[in-house]
């Protein structure tokens, strides 16, 4: 008896690039892009999963650095004021 062993077959990424863009700006549906590349309809399924979790991830990401920018702004508002007053009110003792 021969053992037969499936191999996944490998695709580059510029390849699954490739697909997914095509599949974001067609209209046609992912079971007829992937049958058009040759490719199963449940690889380029996880392919899209995996980019859309990616840009989710980023999104999330960008969405904290931009909290955490605006929380730095308003402490060094905050700052900047008091460091105002301070100097008003030692010039004004100074005199």
């Amino acid at each position: 008896m021969s053992k037969e062993v499936s191999r996944k077959k490998q695709y580059s990424q510029e390849f699954k690039d490739q697909v997914l863009d095509v599949l974001e700006n067609s209209p046609k549906s992912m079971f007829q892009i992937a049958k058009e590349f040759g490719v199963a309809y449940p690889t380029v399924s996880s392919w899209k999963s995996a980019r859309d979790n990616k840009t989710q991830s980023s999104q999330k990401q960008n969405s904290n650095e931009s909290k955490q920018l605006k929380l730095e702004i308003e402490r060094l508002k905050k700052e900047n004021e008091i460091l105002k007053k301070a100097a008003t009110f030692f010039a004004k003792h100074l005199d």
